[in-house]
């Protein structure tokens, strides 16, 4: 239960860093 807490927070995280990044990236190509 715990460890499957841990791995979901872990994937949220994971995706709104990969999206920090592509809003980044597209932001840096437009500017």
């Amino acid at each position: 239960m715990l460890t499957k807490e841990i791995f979901v927070d872990i994937h949220v995280r994971f995706a709104q860093g990969q999206s920090l990044r592509k809003i980044a990236s597209e932001l840096g190509i437009s500017s």
